[in-house]
């Protein structure tokens, strides 16, 4: 079960990068076998499938990138979690990642704040995004095909940008070292506005 959203004509020159983002997962997978997949892991590697997918869609990124933060005293110099690129548009990336329960996923705030996150780096006029990495937990069984199909209503629902999702059939009954379930991923993005 795969999908993308994008509801901000702003971001829609990042829809090569998230389809791509699927085809980086399943890389992944096929090299490491059954008994990893990177949404186990936090933003960073996550962020990093995401930048392999920006220059498979021949885009470039830089991950922590150097910007300016606005701040209340004025700006700083500060870093944006990854800067992506095309020959004619811009984005910079604040990113963080949750893991919810399957049930129980309550991005409301996470995804405000990472966005207000997001609002500080670079300049009023570049585009900035808060980035949301969410990797669903299930302890003691998977996800149930209803479960997810609830899941990605719940993430339809959520006021982003754009939302990608991608619970691959062939991974949903892995667990981690704690016995959890993770049946895949989703992205989030919120423009920052201001």
């Amino acid at each position: 079960m795969q999908g993308m959203i994008i509801s901000n004509p702003k971001l829609e020159f990042l829809r090569p990068v998230l389809e791509r983002w699927f085809d980086c997962i399943d890389r992944y997978n096929a090299v490491r076998g059954d008994n990893d997949t990177p949404y186990w892991h936090d933003e960073n590697a996550n962020l990093g499938l995401l930048s392999a997918a920006a220059w498979m869609a021949e885009m470039v990124t830089l991950a922590q990138t150097s910007t300016r933060k606005q701040i209340e005293e004025g700006e700083r110099n500060g870093r944006a979690d990854l800067f992506i690129a095309s020959s004619e548009e811009r984005a910079y990336l604040q990113a963080t990642q949750r893991w919810p329960r399957v049930n129980s996923l309550n991005l409301t705030q996470a995804l405000a704040d990472i966005t207000s996150d997001a609002k500080r780096i670079s300049y009023a006029s570049d585009l900035k995004l808060g980035c949301l990495f969410v990797a669903p937990q299930k302890a003691q069984h998977s996800a149930t095909p209803e479960e997810l199909q609830d899941m990605v209503d719940d993430l339809q629902k959520e006021h982003t940008c754009a939302v990608a999702w991608y619970f691959p059939y062939a991974y949903r009954k892995l667990r981690n070292e704690a016995g959890n379930y993770h049946p895949g991923i989703a992205v989030l993005l919120k423009e920052a506005r201001g």
